[in-house]
């Protein structure tokens, strides 16, 4: 009767080399008495088709997917620079080869913790990680049966959020059933909090401020470096005193019906990169 825990992921699957070819030097053939153009436009020889390079990136054409790089601006293996990519989910899990452990239960005291390490980050730009982006998959708690009601799903709350501190905070309203068959509303709360290994704070935005095209999810944090953990714990206040308790705690504790399967949870992290 424990929850479940899903998680998935993103990036661009064509950036897999490490490096970054040097973008845009240009040269030109000068004597010492010739007067040469600050900004040259490298001159274009029409005989080594694809094997051209235009925008003067290091890539050439015929395999550049961004042929008209701005000058200066550093490229990946497709010759697209930071400000060319296109910031993209990746559709399978594990990405960048990295390896994930989960250890705890997020309806329980010490909450969940998903640690990520050994991301290989090739010549990626930027590696984003935001939760509940499905909206295939209900992202939620029920304590009455499975979750089938929007009230359920997580939403985030900005106002109870500490960006600054890698902390995210969703909402929602999950309904106890009890053992004569009545129901009650409880409040209900996701703390998300985002660090290093060493729990230094991830900053967290929203995917707004990050500028991430996320499906449903609503927040989430830019992963610098190789490796990160993420901390979940799911509560709901208790109505007799106000008290924030693990919701699978307080649905042990509570007069629910002894048969049957009524204690749901879902929760997934994606990834996005360019």
């Amino acid at each position: 009767m424990g929850p479940t825990t899903c998680v998935l992921t993103t990036a661009l699957a064509i950036f897999v080399t490490a490096g970054c070819a040097t973008a845009n030097q240009g040269s030109v053939d000068a004597g010492p008495n010739d007067q040469v153009d600050a900004s040259p436009t490298p001159t274009v020889d029409a005989g080594c088709g694809n094997f051209c390079d235009a925008d003067n990136d290091g890539v050439v054409d015929g395999n550049d997917e961004c042929p008209d790089t701005p000058a200066g601006e550093p490229v990946n293996q497709s010759g697209c620079s930071d400000s060319q990519a296109t910031t993209t989910l990746e559709p399978d899990f594990p990405p960048y080869g990295l390896t994930w452990v989960d250890s705890g239960d997020p309806g329980r005291a010490g909450g969940l913790t998903w640690t990520y390490t050994a991301i290989s980050r090739g010549d990626l730009f930027h590696i984003y990680w935001i939760l509940c982006d499905d909206p295939t998959v209900p992202c939620g708690i029920s304590l009455n049966g499975p979750i089938d009601d929007a009230s359920e799903y997580w939403s985030y709350s900005a106002a109870d959020s500490d960006l600054a501190n890698g902390i995210l905070v969703f909402t929602n309203a999950p309904v106890l059933l009890h053992d004569d068959g009545s129901t009650e509303t409880l409040s209900g709360r996701m703390t998300v909090t985002i660090t290093d290994l060493n729990d230094v704070p991830i900053p967290a935005g929203d995917v707004t401020a990050l500028a991430v095209p996320a499906r449903s999810g609503e927040a989430g944090a830019e992963i610098p470096g190789t490796m990160f953990k993420v901390h979940l714990l799911c509560e709901v206040q208790d109505t007799t005193n106000m008290t924030w308790t693990p919701y699978a705690d307080y649905y042990d504790a509570a007069s629910t019906p002894m048969a049957g399967d009524t204690l749901y949870s879902s929760i997934s992290g994606y990834f996005y990169s360019r």
